[in-house]
């Protein structure tokens, strides 16, 4: 061998492991979801978002009970991952029940989560023996810096992960969380506990216990009644006129859930909008934030704007309404 062809050898050969040494640090998401019909919109939103937007990549979905028992969830996951054509990406599956008190589900969307749809689904790949709990702890440590998790029912996964390693939410980049109240002097309906938090009180409470405002921004309820509420009609007749694949899915996986109100009002693809556009927020106010454990008024959320020093959670309190329709628009249309 001359010298010359030993030396080129030799520069592949590092070359090689240079690029094997270097750390992917773009970003990257998780969505940990319930699978109702709000659920697939979000999960589809953030699809077509890394797919035409150059958008984070989404590296896992992790599944809980919530608007349906669990084994539904997971069957939705991987219904969703299909009609997306994005079965590459991985399920892992969590909790089948809360920390301590399990609610009765209201099937909202239907009684398996997604409109109860009679069709014959074949061809589903199977979510990972991994399971959630796991999944994020692991995955937050390989990315660490890099991972944003987005919560759009209860909070027992990523609970329980922090149970077991403390440092979770220290290694994200962002814990979204899509639940709770605020202000709820503003509207009559705020007077009840809202779904996800009051699906699993203690995880919320554990969470909030953990939480930074640099590292977790809420995404209450509240918010999306008063500043993200459309018609139905426009709902059915614009963003479901468009014609895709995945809004023809959409409007079935929905088709329970619009029937019961004359507005539309969708927490979770909101949710998962601004964290992947955080531009559409107009407003963060700084929150000492939590929940009510006991007695009648379980489920409550416990609210107090302050200044960030003494806040545990950053919250989205305004999004605009035109910004975030087109964003929506804009986005379902692209497929």
């Amino acid at each position: 061998m001359t010298i010359s062809v030993y030396l080129v050898m030799c520069f592949i050969l590092v070359t090689v492991d240079i690029c094997r040494c270097e750390k992917d640090t773009s970003p990257k998401v998780i969505i940990d979801n319930d699978a109702g019909g709000d659920d697939a919109m979000a999960i589809f939103l953030a699809l077509l978002y890394e797919k035409h937007y150059n958008g984070p990549k989404i590296i896992g979905l992790t599944t809980g009970n919530g608007n349906t028992n669990e084994d539904n969830v997971c069957r939705n996951n991987q219904r969703i991952l299909q009609v997306a054509k994005r079965q590459d990406v991985p399920i892992y599956r969590g909790s089948k029940e809360s920390m301590v008190t399990t609610p009765a589900t209201v099937a909202y969307y239907g009684i398996d989560g997604m409109g109860d749809v009679d069709e014959v689904v074949t061809g589903l790949v199977e979510p990972k023996e991994l399971g959630a709990i796991e999944a994020l702890i692991e995955l937050s440590k390989t990315h660490e810096g890099q991972l944003t998790v987005i919560t759009l029912g209860t909070l027992t996964n990523v609970a329980m992960a922090l149970k077991l390693d403390p440092n979770f939410i220290n290694r994200l980049s962002q814990l979204y969380i899509a639940a709770g109240h605020v202000h709820a002097e503003d509207l009559q309906v705020l007077t009840a506990p809202e779904f996800n938090a009051h699906m699993d009180v203690e995880a919320y409470h554990v969470v909030l216990q953990h939480a930074t405002p640099d590292k977790v921004t809420i995404f209450p309820f509240s918010q999306t009644i008063r500043y993200l509420s459309f018609s139905r009609e426009w709902r059915e007749d614009v963003l479901g006129a468009i014609d895709t694949d995945i809004i023809r899915a959409q409007n079935k996986y929905e088709q329970v859930a619009l029937k019961k109100n004359v507005e539309w009002q969708a927490l979770d693809p909101a949710a998962v909008a601004i964290a992947l556009n955080p531009e559409l927020v107009e407003e963060y106010k700084y929150s000492k934030n939590g929940i009510t454990l006991c007695g009648s008024q379980r489920g409550m959320n416990t609210n107090e704007f302050v200044d960030k020093k003494d806040a545990n959670v950053r919250v989205a309190y305004n999004v605009n309404k035109e910004k975030y329709q087109q964003f929506l628009l804009d986005i379902f249309a692209r497929e």
